[in-house]
């Protein structure tokens, strides 16, 4: 056995477990071409579990791709589920909070929502929007429930609901509220053990766990294994988590140099060397993202002073699918 090759078994022998929630298994496990009934399984059982009518089939609009998967969104699988009653479901997986979180979920179903129709068409055309948040971190302090629903509603008659086409469930995988397991009804169940327990627990302890939960639980268990001990696909986490760890660390950047040097200092230089700072990164989001940055966008962001649109637009340009879609946030 030569060097490379003991270092090479040495290297995979060390590695951390994955977890079951990091974004390149939910995008490998959820949106492959072929494991359409995963996905459909996991819808049901949240909306089973929130007494909501189930789905008939899924539809995946951006199925995984390996090949993408690096300069994709950053968390996110948009899901058309089709039922008799349409409705498009938006998946997100979350593994870190910031202060724009709130506003992200509303932007997303917003933009899900009004991407229904095109220019010139009816508003009949519009169909109900339902957003599933898995979380990792906790995002409700004063909510003791580990699933939340969430509606539209009257504040004098809570039970009254203004429209059906706004639907949020937020599930948060935490320790803290991990311990509601035993109370949560199956199929879910057999979902969040799985979620939270398959890179804690062995294989064989992992497969008495599932033993009574749905046959897609198991089948998805199956797939995590398989993942694993795929080198590519192996590969592709580690590069995608040093991906996130980048952009992670330009946007501290930016706000440290930007927003502190811009609010805490005072200075008018400060200030402008803040929103300079920031915009450079932004663009540097955008050129690794979409490699060409149109001379009209640029013109453009340098005519922003006001550093929380920048910082907003920062978010935009880590989730828009193209340089397109950024524009028009831009326009705005």
């Amino acid at each position: 056995m030569n060097e490379s090759t003991k270092q090479a078994k040495l290297s995979k022998t060390q590695r951390l477990p994955i977890r079951a929630t990091a974004d390149t298994f939910i995008h490998f496990l959820f949106a492959s071409r072929g494991h359409e009934m995963i996905l459909l399984a996991f819808v049901n059982a949240i909306l089973n579990n929130a007494k909501q009518p189930l789905v008939e089939s899924t539809e995946v609009q951006n199925p995984f791709n390996p090949k993408t998967f690096l300069t994709d969104k950053r968390s996110i699988i948009d899901i058309k589920a089709v039922a008799k009653n349409d409705r498009q479901f938006v998946i997100e997986f979350q593994v870190g909070w910031y202060p724009a979180f709130g506003k992200r979920l509303l932007w997303n179903w917003g933009k899900a929502f009004c991407g229904n129709i095109t220019e010139g068409e009816h508003y009949e055309k519009l169909i109900p929007v339902v957003v599933i948040v898995i979380t990792n971190f906790l995002l409700f302090d004063a909510l003791e429930k580990l699933h939340n629903v969430f509606w539209i509603t009257a504040q004098d008659n809570p039970n009254f609901i203004l429209s059906n086409d706004f639907q949020m469930h937020v599930i948060e995988v935490i320790a803290k509220k991990i311990n509601q397991i035993a109370n949560i009804d199956d199929p879910l169940k057999g979902w969040l053990l799985f979620l939270w327990f398959a890179d804690k627990k062995t294989e064989k302890e992992m497969k008495f766990l599932l033993q009574d939960s749905d046959p897609m639980v198991n089948l998805a268990y199956d797939k995590y294994l398989q993942f694993c001990e795929d080198e590519e696909l192996r590969q592709i986490e580690d590069a995608r988590q040093q991906y996130l760890h980048d952009y992670a660390t330009e946007i501290e950047y930016a706000t440290r140099k930007g927003i502190n040097i811009g609010r805490e200092e005072g200075r008018a230089e400060g200030r402008e060397e803040g929103r300079e700072t920031q915009i450079e990164i932004l663009l540097r989001i955008l050129t690794k993202r979409f490699e060409v940055v149109p001379i009209t966008v640029r013109k453009q962001l340098r005519t922003i002073k006001n550093l929380e649109h920048l910082a907003e637009l920062t978010d935009i340009s880590l989730d828009c699918k193209s340089i397109d879609e950024f524009k028009k946030a831009l326009k705005k």
